[in-house]
């Protein structure tokens, strides 16, 4: 097979803008108007936003690669530094924009190939040195979550795409002998637990009182609900129904302090084949071994590790890697020293019990350095690891499966099979003994343990759909799972059917390809419905089912159109449910608001819109916030409330119904009692203080705001020695980017 390093680089596939569309209510309207296309880009969107920091400028370090690796693949990497286009706004009552791509893109990397990592305990002891309580695995596992460079994929007709946001997860074979059983504190519990320490920090920027500044740089999408949602994707332990969380690869390692290194090969070899470090059973036991030996460069000489990675190679093959680290600890006084990146997929009881917290603390915001020789070499075998040896690997294991298996169940004999097994036993034994032996009626499905085997079709079939899915080859992969939804289904394996439903639902929203009419919509509301069903009632699966509702709004809202009706609506269910606690129940809140807000008026007339509907959302999240304790993200909220409700106000900034303005008002009186409580002043004070963000705007926009009737922030200028200004809300008459709001 061709490496895809080879190909031509090409531009990454169109995605979807969700520009400002919005979304629906609990109260449906069966006449009302929607938009008859939807929202989409016309331009091919760079596929690169992420929401991790964009990796350093590797031009400085680039010429010491082929000096520094050894490996038959070796090359130089590129410089990747991708820049985020970021969204400033102005005031807090300009809005929110969307932030979908960031979404979007958080999603995609959410679901990436994981490489086992098996060190010898010689290895783990020299990387202990260097300060890395973890060993191996730790040290190279936040470099694993974007690959320097851009990794070109070929889908299942053999185009190329070329990928900047790709990644693999690094986790640690050497300390999980087996997949752990179940923690006792529920997961979604853990999540809420890490949510509420996250807000409850106070070297957190979300956990205290929120300055004026912070508003003028408040981001398109809260940061603590991007941090719910990336631990949310990261709370999944490997279960047999998906493959996401099983190894594609892993990663053997030895020293140069090791004193038998082939035989120690071997031996870590067979404990992950069949020894204590063997994978449960319904785990494909073959998987991609990739060799790797670390040099000592402060201790050790160069020549014998040379000579000792030419026996590797020939003893293993090609897929080898000689890396050269220092065993010295570094310090941040050193000139060439590095921070290492801080891992963006730690889960919720990563984050509770601290396992990502280095073994010295230098003063460093909790993150150990590293030489910049290190990171140079660490990056280089992370990024020939995994386009030299993993995505060909996983592009030729799908090219296989698609051919040997899939292509007969897609064809006549292939579905004349299926039905034959289904009706009458054939080929499987009869109906009556595979019942009576604990079978399924395809005979390959255990009920006794819940689980195919990996080695029979469906299991293979599920396999081969993540796999494409992982290789972002979204239209393979959502045939594939719509092919076993059927089996599934008359197995009675349940959880597999919730699973092929729920990611055949996201294969088609993700596909860029694939529009978002209102008959393929209601088609993917389906498969969603059935998917929370099944995880729900037949299995008690509720992370399970959070993720698949969780992940149905964000990309049914990115669509734009129809999908942002149904996108308000499961995250109403969601709340329903009670999946989410009380502060998932305020960040869902404001995703509501935000699905509403995003919805357009009809292009020639001033209705269609959803702003009203979004206001009153917002006002709910605030309510919420202030349950919670957090005035300032309830007034943060109560801002995005008057810009949403600005079409309903009067010259006066009042609302018509009195009833409605009485709540909003009592709603702000409470958010300045808590605030001025929170920063210890007296609550019988309320001085009126100017606009903060008079002191943060330029002379010329500070201008613009003194004219705009009735505008007064809910919360003073804490650099102030004052307290809460007198709330009243307005419209902005004068400013012009409120046309729009104006017309709806």
């Amino acid at each position: 097979m061709t490496s895809p390093g080879d190909a031509a680089p090409v531009r990454p596939p169109p995605s979807f803008s969700p520009g400002v569309p919005r979304v629906a209510s609990k109260t449906r309207y069966p006449d009302q108007r929607r938009d008859s296309s939807p929202n989409l880009d016309s331009d091919l969107v760079d596929s690169r936003i992420a929401t991790s920091p964009p990796q350093p400028p590797l031009s400085a370090t680039t010429a010491e690669l082929p000096i520094r690796s050894a490996s038959p693949h070796a090359r130089s990497i590129r410089s990747s530094t991708p820049r985020l286009a970021r969204s400033s706004l102005g005031s807090p009552t300009e809005g929110r924009l969307d932030g979908s791509e960031d979404i979007r893109s958080l999603i995609i990397r959410s679901f990436s190939p994981v490489v086992g990592v098996y060190a010898s305990v010689d290895t783990d002891e020299l990387v202990r040195q260097k300060g890395f309580a973890g060993g191996f695995w730790e040290l190279i596992r936040p470099f694993g979550e974007t690959v320097p460079g851009k990794i070109v994929v070929r889908d299942s007709v053999g185009a190329s795409r070329g990928w900047e946001d790709y990644g693999v997860r690094f986790v640690d074979l050497g300390g999980n002998p087996q997949v752990s059983s179940e923690p006792r504190t529920p997961p979604l519990t853990q999540l809420e637990e890490a949510l509420q320490r996250q807000l409850e920090s106070p070297d957190d920027p979300l956990g205290g009182i929120l300055r004026p500044k912070d508003f003028l740089n408040f981001p398109t999408t809260s940061p603590l609900y991007k941090s719910f949602l990336r631990q949310l994707l990261s709370v999944s332990s490997p279960t047999p129904h998906e493959t996401f969380r099983h190894p594609v690869a892993s990663v053997i390692v030895i020293s140069s302090r090791n004193t038998s290194p082939l035989e120690t090969l071997r031996r870590l070899y067979a404990d992950t084949s069949n020894g204590d470090r063997k994978l449960p059973e319904w785990v494909h036991p073959e998987y991609l071994r990739y060799y790797v030996l670390v040099h000592d460069e402060d201790r050790d000489d160069i020549t014998e590790s040379t000579k000792l990675y030419d026996q590797m190679k020939r003893h293993f093959g090609l897929h080898c890697h000689l890396l050269r680290l220092r065993s010295n600890q570094c310090v941040v006084t050193d000139d060439d020293s590095c921070q290492v990146p801080e891992a963006e997929w730690l889960s919720p009881a990563e984050r509770l019990s601290g396992r990502s917290e280095p073994l010295v603390d230098l003063d460093t915001d909790g993150l150990p350095y590293l030489f910049e020789s290190d990171v140079t070499a660490i990056k280089a075998f992370v990024r020939e690891l995994v386009a030299q040896s993993v995505i060909p690997y996983m592009e030729n294991r799908v090219t296989v499966w698609n051919d040997q298996v899939a292509s007969r169940r897609r064809g006549i004999s292939g579905r004349f099979m299926s039905m034959s097994r289904r009706w009458a036993g054939f080929g499987s034994g009869s109906r009556s003994s595979l019942i009576g032996s604990g079978g399924g009626t395809s005979g390959n499905y255990d009920l006794s343990h819940g689980f195919y085997k990996p080695d029979v079709p469906e299991a293979i079939l599920r396999k081969m759909a993540d796999f494409a899915f992982m290789l972002r080859d979204w239209k393979l992969s959502a045939s594939t799972y719509e092919l076993l939804r059927s089996d599934y289904a008359n197995d009675k394996a349940w959880k597999y059917h919730a699973g092929v439903h729920e990611m055949c639902a996201v294969s088609m929203l993700l596909n860029p390809l694939s529009m978002p009419g209102k008959s393929k919509i209601n088609e993917i509301d389906q498969m969603i419905e059935t998917a929370c069903y099944s995880y729900l009632t037949r299995c008690s699966d509720a992370p399970h089912a959070l993720r698949c509702l969780s992940l149905s709004m964000e990309l049914l809202k990115s669509r734009g159109g129809s999908g942002i009706e149904s996108a308000a609506r499961w995250a109403m269910r969601a709340m329903d449910l009670s999946l989410v606690g009380s502060i998932g129940q305020a960040l869902f809140s404001e995703r509501i608001s935000a699905c509403y807000a995003s919805r357009n008026a009809i292009t020639g007339v001033r209705f269609g819109s959803r702003h009203r509907k979004a206001g009153m959302w917002s006002v709910l999240a605030a309510d919420l916030w202030l349950r919670l304790g957090k005035p300032s993200l309830a007034s943060a909220s109560l801002e995005e409330a008057e810009r949403l409700y600005a079409d309903v106000l009067d010259s006066n900034g009042a609302f018509p119904i009195p009833e409605m303005q009485a709540f909003v008002d009592n709603l702000r009186h409470a958010v300045k009692l808590e605030y001025l409580e929170s920063r210890g002043l007296d609550t019988g004070d309320e001085v009126a203080t100017a606009d903060p963000l008079d002191a943060f705007e330029p002379e010329e926009t500070s201008e613009k705001l003194d004219k705009r009737k009735n505008r007064k922030s809910l919360i003073a200028n804490p650099m102030d020695s004052g307290g809460l200004g007198s709330v009243q809300g307005a419209r902005d008459d004068d400013n012009p980017g409120n046309d729009d709001f104006e017309r709806a």
